[in-house]
C-alpha cells in the first residue's frame, strides 16, 4: 500500500528536521520535473539561495536548490539549512519520506514498535514508514531503532540502493556497535495502529562486523587416479571480470563488505556524489545533511522524477560516472 501525508507530522517534521512533503521511491509520482511543465532547466549561477546558510557557490547547492524547488526540502525553523551537519538516522529517515511515495514492502516484527522510539517522537510516521518501505532497517530482532544515531555514507548509501530496490533489503541487525551514540533506554512494547505511518528503520545490518571465520577442515590425502590431460591454451575461456568497487574508488577497501553490493548498485546507477574527489568514497565518515541531499536528488533523477542538473553545472564533476568498461 502507499502511506498518505497527514498534515500534523508534516508540520512537526519540517519544522524539527527542515523537510517537507514531497515524493519518494520506488512509486514516484508526485515530483514535477522543469520538462514537465514545460520548462527547461537553466544554470544560474548569481541565483540567490534558499537558504542563508547555501551560498550560491557551495558544492551541494545546486542539489539543496533542486530539492527546494519541489518543496523536499525548507530547512530549520531559523531558516538554515546546515549542510555540513551530520545527518542522524531520524533525520534521514524524514527526508526519505518527503522525497519519494513509500510503498509498503514489509512489516515491523510481530507489529511492534520500536522500543527506543518513544509514542510521541516526532518523526515515528517516517521511521517506520522509512522501514517498512525496505529504506532503513533495525537492530536487535527490530526491537530498536537508534533514532538519534548519525549514518555513515555506506549506511546512507546502502538505505536508498534497497529503497530503490537496486539491491534486495537486508536482514535486520541484531547488535548494536560499541562506540555508538548510546541509545534511548528500552521501554515497554507498546501496540501499533493499524496503517498507521511508519518509518523505515535504517539498514544496520552492513554496520555489523564480521565475527564468523570458518576454520578450513583438514582434507584427506587425495587418493591416486588416472592421468588426465592436461588442457591446451586454447581449452581455457577468458571472460570479462565482473566490475568492483576498486574500479570507482581508491579507498575501496574501506568498504564494509556488507555494503559492497549496494554500493556496486547504487554507482552503477549514477546515485553517489563524493565531495570534494568523486573518487575518494569516504564510507565510514558519517554523512552530511549536504551530501544527503545530493543523493536523495541522483536517487530521483535515476527514477525520472528529478532532471539532471545543467551539464554546465559545476556540481557534476562530484558525480561518480561509471564509465562504459565499468558496465555490467
Amino acid at each position: 500500500m502507499v502511506f498518505s501525508l497527514k498534515w500534523p507530522v508534516a508540520i512537526i517534521s519540517s519544522m524539527v528536521l527542515g523537510v517537507t512533503a514531497g515524493v519518494m521511491v520506488p512509486d514516484l509520482g508526485k515530483v514535477k520535473t522543469a520538462s514537465a511543465q514545460g520548462q527547461q532547466p537553466q544554470q544560474q549561477p548569481q541565483q540567490q539561495s534558499s537558504f542563508p546558510d547555501v551560498e550560491p557557490n557551495y558544492w551541494a547547492s545546486p542539489f539543496i536548490e533542486g530539492l527546494a524547488q519541489e518543496d523536499i526540502v525548507v530547512g530549520y525553523p531559523d531558516g538554515t539549512f546546515r549542510p555540513t551537519q551530520n545527518i542522524e538516522r531520524d533525520e534521514f529517515a524524514a527526508l526519505i519520506r518527503q522525497a519519494f511515495n513509500v510503498t509498503e514492502r514489509r512489516e515491523i516484527s510481530s507489529g511492534s514498535e520500536f522500543n527506543d522510539v518513544p509514542q510521541n517522537y516526532w518523526a515515528v510516521p517516517a521511521i517506520e514508514e522509512a522501514y517498512q518501505g525496505g529504506f532503513m532497517d533495525s537492530f536487535s530482532n527490530n526491537q530498536l531503532f537508534y533514532p538519534q544515531r548519525e549514518m555513515t555514507r555506506a549506511e546512507a548509501i546502502t538505505s536508498l540502493a534497497q529503497g530503490l530496490q537496486l539491491v534486495q533489503v537486508r536482514p535486520p541487525a541484531t547488535a548494536y556497535q560499541a562506540g555508538d551514540r548510546t541509545p534511548t533506554a528500552s521501554r515497554a512494547r507498546r501496540p501499533v495502529a493499524k496503517r498507521q505511518l511508519a518509518f523505515p528503520l535504517a539498514f544496520t545490518a552492513m554496520m555489523q562486523p564480521l565475527h564468523l571465520i570458518q576454520r578450513a577442515n583438514a582434507q584427506p590425502a587425495a587418493q591416486p587416479g588416472p592421468a588426465v590431460e592436461e588442457p591446451t591454451q586454447e581449452s581455457f575461456v577468458t571472460e570479462q571480470p565482473a566490475p568492483d568497487l576498486t574500479a570507482y574508488y581508491n579507498d575501496a577497501d574501506r568498504v564494509p563488505s556488507e555494503a559492497t553490493d549496494p554500493i556496486l548498485a547504487a554507482t552503477q546507477a549514477n546515485i553517489v556524489v563524493n565531495h570534494p574527489d568523486p573518487a575518494v568514497l569516504n564510507p565510514n565518515e558519517f554523512l552530511s545533511r549536504g551530501s544527503a541531499a545530493a543523493m536523495i536528488y541522483q536517487s530521483l533523477v535515476h527514477a525520472g522524477r528529478m532532471e539532471p542538473l545543467p551539464e554546465n553545472s559545476a556540481a557534476n564533476q562530484y558525480i561518480v560516472e561509471p564509465s562504459s568498461e565499468n558496465q555490467p
